[in-house]
């Protein structure tokens, strides 16, 4: 790696970022109050489209937050700030060209907006996007993304080391910035170390519901809410508005198709790390709110292990599940695996297990794979598709295509 001093020493293009209005406490950002920032992207432009008031309804909604985006700089360039919790605002002197994210959620938000081939690390890019690229992506007519080019952030290791930062050098880190210390187990300090020394953060875990080892609460965003962030931080903000356009349209044609609502399935939801061998078995609501269950909410199944007392993370055994006894089963994460990874890593010792072999959802062959927890706005259009065509065959059949293919792609290239 090159030496950290160097790296340190030349940083012009990023060494006065700040996020306006956010206090650091206990190493974690507070909720932030407004105030302005200063903090730069890539020294060039990729693009970017105008900005107009931005289509909403449902999820497209946009935040209450406000954006500055006119303060213009020397030399003709537009130097602009988006806001955001819990960062407070975030300054750009140019639209960031190489970019880095944890995981697919935020990182297909990007690759949605056309900015594909700016992302310069993920955690884990082939055992990720690569799935996603080949189970979705690929439907896309001249769809193009080279995961083979993106920095594995976690690297060789178990942990994600601030380190692997430098080595990347991304002009925009598109992640919470409370996440490290959550995940990473960073120290305090090293976030804003990252940031002041290579480049900002920007970002708002939003995946599931976050509890109190996220420090003070602070605002939530739905997973159109956080995109529309992103488009003004990429300004794509066109492409986001023909996104959510497309996706307000999906929606209503999913939900006119929907039946009454006390006629909706249930379906018992486990985690992907329920270990059926060991009779271990983590029992997930589909309604929570993040973006991970936001498919299971469009689609409106309801939740089999509402009211059951379980252990700690929703724990329960082999007991319980069968008092429960689902109709159906679903493993979150499941679509990741392979079919015979599937089939011997959940199936088969439920079906080899004295009570698991009496469940149902087993002797009916009802357990299935799970959608991805990380999805983003093309992710979420195919896997909501899929489980809409499933638990309402007769409304949706399997031969109608719920979305316009084309024209997701159209968006993505800035055809909109």
């Amino acid at each position: 790696m090159e030496d950290e001093s160097a790296v340190r020493e030349g940083q012009t293009r990023r060494d006065c970022v700040k996020y306006g209005g956010a206090v650091i406490a206990g190493g974690l950002l507070a909720g932030c109050t407004g105030g302005s920032g200063s903090g730069t992207g890539a020294n060039g432009s990729t693009g970017s489209d105008s900005s107009n008031t931005t289509t909403s309804g449902g999820e497209t909604a946009g935040s209450s937050d406000s954006e500055s985006e006119n303060a213009t700089s020397g030399g003709g360039e537009s130097s602009y700030s988006v806001t955001m919790a819990p960062m407070g605002d975030v300054a750009f002197e140019s639209v960031p060209e190489r970019w880095a994210c944890y995981k697919e959620g935020y990182g297909e938000m990007g690759i949605a907006l056309g900015m594909g081939d700016g992302l310069a690390g993920i955690d884990r890019p082939s055992e990720g996007l690569a799935v996603l690229k080949e189970l979705y992506y690929d439907e896309l007519p001249g769809f193009s993304l080279d995961t083979d080019s993106m920095a594995n952030i976690r690297a060789n290791g178990e942990s994600i080391d601030k380190e692997i930062f430098y080595e990347v050098d991304a002009d925009l880190h598109l992640m919470d910035p409370n996440l490290p210390a959550i995940y990473f187990d960073w120290k305090e300090g090293d976030v804003e170390e990252i940031g002041e020394n290579v480049a900002p953060f920007f970002g708002n875990f939003i995946r599931r519901k976050r509890d109190e080892s996220w420090g003070e609460p602070y605002e939530f965003y739905t997973l159109y809410e956080a995109f529309e962030k992103v488009a003004k931080v990429f300004k794509r903000e066109e492409r986001y508005e023909a996104f959510a356009a497309l996706h307000e349209e999906f929606r209503k044609k999913v939900r006119s198709r929907l039946p009454p609502e006390r006629e909706r399935p249930k379906i018992g939801l486990l985690n992907g790390g329920s270990d059926p061998s060991k009779g271990k078995f983590y029992a997930i609501d589909p309604t929570a709110k993040g973006y991970e269950m936001k498919h299971y909410r469009d689609v409106g199944v309801r939740n089999a292990f509402a009211g059951v007392d379980t252990g700690e993370n929703g724990m329960i055994d082999y007991e319980t599940l069968l008092e429960v006894d689902p109709k159906q089963i679903f493993i979150h994460w499941g679509v990741l695996n392979s079919d015979e990874e599937f089939r011997n890593q959940y199936f088969e010792p439920m079906k080899q297990d004295s009570v698991g072999q009496q469940l149902t959802a087993v002797q009916n062959d009802r357990v299935f794979k799970g959608g991805t927890g990380e999805q983003g706005p093309i992710t979420n259009l195919f896997q909501t598709e899929l489980l809409a065509q499933q638990q309402y065959s007769e409304a949706f059949p399997t031969d109608e295509k719920l979305f316009d293919r084309q024209r997701v792609a159209d968006i993505v290239k800035g055809n909109q």
